[in-house]
């Protein structure tokens, strides 16, 4: 190349790298290995974390692949990006030129991506998903003039095509609803089948990010899991059923999660799933350390191996080591161009589908989840953490019923904040870690936008909370924690005492290490589990805490904290202080309604 190659982060388009000599590092010789390798699988799912690169990948298989519909024998198209565009990419290689002769600019391709279908609502979401449709029908608009395809046919695609970029359809009639839902399970095979009509070649599918739909459904204004997870299902069934239409080609699937347990892709036809130990693709997402090092030389930038290394690099996929491929090319495009001292920078922090570790901690996943409170931070202090891989359950458990500590472990695995240690083995019970520094920095950021630590007011108000229970100042204590309810909870969080629960435990977790006192959560004590335990072994000072949910009413926060406090004297919650010669142990009941609570407490319970 004669020109200076651009770094460029946000553009998932294979022709504006190639066009815009964007500097692009070279995927193509996994083309062999999709259309001619021994498996040759009808239906491949790639799982990997948000900004590795799939969408690009799957835009430079479409550019590969697609023919030219005005013109079918005209490849032209292809020869300028894959071929003759000075960059020497591995597909123009005299060893492919099978896979070009069969593949290359020879088939229709119908390509979507669900990362934009979602909504405050499912109604939204519908929408959405309409919209995309119309621009898909759109590009294949030329299909209502054929002379190959029945009347019938074009007619119903002109209806469809109408229905879905009309804004002004009414969504909350049932009938319209239906229509539009049946609409969304139907279009692509449909489509498929007057491609296959039209040009007489089998059709190529490609699904990009297909799990963004049902990650979002749950965190909607207005839930809609169920209604979202049967249009997925219903588009999985319709277009990789057990017995393949005589139009499928293949069909490509990317996301971050393999959600089993729904079946999703239960009667799919020969449907293989490429996850984080799985070979033989485990190089075709991400950058290798000899494609990293190799940018960084580029720009020249080796110097800063050792800080790309530490903050970036640490994903093992099978058993190559990888870098994100978006912090690496935002770290060195800043880099390159800054003229003040080069600092790293998390860049990851804010892509889409990061809600995950904030979802964890607001909700503390589980009843059960606060006992696994100091593996977590065993794992941000870097200690490995072993753990047997579970398939992803339920979407919504994660705020509902919760999912256990290893299911949420393989999901936080599958979605890019944890990874194999590199003795680990990558299947059945393996050892995570956090990969690197800018994912450790996501968890710290997220701890701390739970309570807004940016604000020197919650520390303060913090420190106030737990001096206040380590001296039995119940009033106070009462005051501070009905004012933090108001300002942190929603009246829609509070149906479930875990919510409290992890709220307190968010709230003290802030300030315990720095005031020498140590928080246990479900502690064993006595004859049972007390919720949380403060300690101070210095002054020899310990409170239990035992925390109710009940009804939004004062009598029945009054009468929830007189019960928790008398399960502390009922279960001996005190007995493990009591014989470790602790001087003040304060018992104190709390009952938790809508937005406020009531403090009962026990006195010193070492007299």
């Amino acid at each position: 190349m004669n020109h200076e190659i651009i770094l460029e982060a946000g553009s998932e388009s294979f022709e504006e790298y190639i066009e815009n000599e964007y500097y692009y590092v070279d995927k193509t010789q996994y083309l062999q290995q999709i259309f001619l390798g021994n498996s040759r699988e009808k239906a491949p799912l790639f799982i990997r974390p948000r900004r590795f690169g799939k969408t690009l990948n799957m835009d430079m298989i479409r550019s590969f692949c697609e023919i030219n519909y005005q013109n079918p024998s005209d490849k032209s198209y292809q020869e300028k990006l894959f071929l003759d565009n000075g960059r020497n990419l591995a597909i123009a290689n005299d060893e492919y030129k099978e896979l070009r002769d069969k593949f290359m600019g020879e088939f229709p391709v119908i390509s979507i991506s669900f990362r934009n279908i979602e909504g405050r609502s499912y109604n939204n979401a519908i929408f959405r998903m309409l919209d995309t449709i119309a621009d898909i029908y759109r590009k294949f608009i030329f299909l209502k003039d054929s002379t190959k395809i029945n009347s019938s046919d074009r007619e119903t695609f002109a209806q469809y095509f109408e229905f879905c970029k009309d804004i002004s359809i009414d969504l909350t009639q049932e009938n319209i609803l239906s229509t539009a839902e049946r609409i969304a399970i139907n279009f692509i095979p449909f489509l498929a089948q007057m491609l296959y009509e039209e040009f007489d070649r089998k059709v190529l599918i490609i699904i990009d990010e297909y799990d963004v739909p049902l990650q979002k459904s749950i965190v909607a204004e207005k839930p809609y899991y169920n209604q979202m997870l049967e249009i997925i299902k219903g588009i999985s069934n319709a277009i990789f059923k057990k017995d393949a239409y005589p139009w499928l080609l293949k069909g490509i699937v990317t996301g971050c999660l393999k959600i089993a347990h729904q079946s999703i892709f239960t009667g799919a036809n020969n449907f293989v799933t490429y996850g984080m130990g799985d070979n033989p693709y485990t190089s075709f997402f991400g950058f290798t350390i000899n494609e990293t090092k190799k940018l960084l030389k580029y720009c020249e930038l080796s110097d800063q191996w050792d800080t790309v290394k530490e903050w970036y690099d640490g994903y093992r996929i099978g058993n190559e080591h990888l870098f994100c491929p978006w912090s690496v090319v935002n770290f060195a495009k800043y880099a390159k161009n800054t003229t003040s001292t080069i600092q790293p920078q998390n860049y990851w922090i804010n892509t889409s589908g990061n809600d995950i570790i904030k979802i964890y901690l607001e909700r503390s996943i589980n009843d059960n989840m606060n006992t696994e409170i100091d593996k977590l931070g065993k794992l941000l202090n870097g200690v490995p953490q072993e753990i047997k891989l579970k398939e992803f359950d339920i979407y919504p458990h994660i705020i509902d019923k919760g999912v256990n500590f290893d299911t949420f472990m393989t999901l936080l695995l599958q979605t890019g904040y944890l990874t194999f240690t590199d003795d680990s083995k990558l299947q059945n019970v393996v050892s995570l870690k956090i990969p690197n520094c800018e994912i450790k920095e996501c968890f710290n950021s997220k701890m701390e936008e739970l309570c807004d630590t940016s604000n020197p007011i919650w520390i303060t108000t913090a420190k106030e909370l737990i001096s206040n229970l380590m001296e039995n100042d119940i009033t106070n204590a009462n005051l501070i924690i009905d004012n933090l309810l108001s300002e942190f909870i929603s009246l829609r969080d509070t149906g479930k005492e875990f919510l409290y629960h992890g709220f307190m435990i968010g709230i003290l977790s802030l300030v315990a290490h720095s005031e020498n006192i140590k928080l246990r959560s479900e502690h064993e004590s006595g004859d049972g589990y007390s919720d949380i335990v403060l300690f101070k072994s210095d002054t020899k000072t310990a409170v239990i805490l035992e925390l109710k949910k009940c009804k939004n009413n004062e009598q029945a926060r009054i009468t929830a904290s007189e019960n928790a406090a008398n399960q502390i004297i009922e279960r001996n919650y005190a007995e493990i202080f009591i014989k470790g010669n602790y001087t003040k142990i304060y018992g104190l009941g709390i009952g938790f309604g809508g937005k406020s609570c009531k403090i009962t407490s026990l006195g010193n319970l070492a007299k």
